[in-house]
């Protein structure tokens, strides 16, 4: 039997990009996962409740920056499976705006779709962990919370280090109760949110974006998958407070 076969996860911005494939990679290992987003798949042939009243194909609406609907997500998800064993902060938002481009509304918004978010997610998930002694939770980052970047995007570069920081300092609260957290910071993944913001952007960023990365391409979601999958999983099970960059040496060179 694979070792994983049994465990519950959560993943959250699931229905594109890095998250939707997250959560084919652990549905292929056998995995459980309850798929939330704030909106409905249009794509998706199967039907669910908006009210999130039952659990066709575990899909969940989900507003990952109000509290309210975490505790609903994560009540529903124990009262049907009775425990979460992962966790993977993944929705978040992105702009390009720079300091003096940026308004209050938007430096709001970020910080709460891509911080906030992690703080409630891991706060919402703890106890049940704490209760079974076991869990594992990624949230996902990215190469801007730990460098300077373009210069632009400030309110993004915040959000992401405040991703990065809190991930360090839950790891070391909660290791003592076997609850391990980690980051997964990506590079230019190929996923259609990103590539709209630089095609936006112009070319010569674009080009930048080639130079810059030493193996020379842009990355792709099943890239990112497959770390946040070693990092959930009993592979990494003395890894914690770390931060795995899929950047293709982005943040080496």
């Amino acid at each position: 039997m694979n070792e994983v076969e049994s465990k519950i996860a959560i993943v959250t911005g699931a229905i594109r990009g890095i998250g939707k494939a997250t959560s084919s990679r652990f549905k292929r290992e056998g995995i459980t996962v309850i798929e939330t987003d704030i909106l409905p798949d249009q794509d998706r042939n199967d039907t669910y409740e908006e009210s999130q009243s039952d659990f066709k194909n575990q899909f969940l609406v989900h507003d990952v920056t109000e509290e309210k609907s975490w505790k609903e997500v994560v009540g529903q998800v124990l009262n049907r499976f009775g425990k979460i064993d992962i966790l993977v902060n993944n929705a978040g938002i992105g702009t390009l705006s720079d300091f003096e481009e940026e308004d209050e509304k938007g430096w709001e918004t970020m910080l709460s779709v891509n911080s906030k978010s992690i703080w409630l997610g891991i706060k919402s998930v703890l106890p049940s962990m704490k209760e079974q002694k076991s869990g594992s939770i990624v949230n996902v980052s990215s190469i801007f919370g730990a460098s300077g970047g373009f210069g632009k995007s400030a309110s993004y570069h915040a959000s992401k280090g405040a991703v990065s920081a809190l991930t360090r300092n839950a790891a070391v609260r909660y290791a003592a109760n076997n609850i391990r957290i980690n980051t997964v910071s990506p590079g230019f993944i190929k996923v259609l949110r990103e590539e709209k913001a630089i095609e936006n952007a112009g070319d010569k960023m674009s080009r930048e974006i080639i130079f810059r990365t030493p193996m020379g391409r842009w990355g792709n979601a099943s890239e990112v998958a497959s770390a946040i999958h070693f990092l959930a999983g009993p592979e990494s099970s003395y890894i914690t407070g770390a931060e795995l960059f899929v950047d293709g040496g982005w943040m080496a060179a």
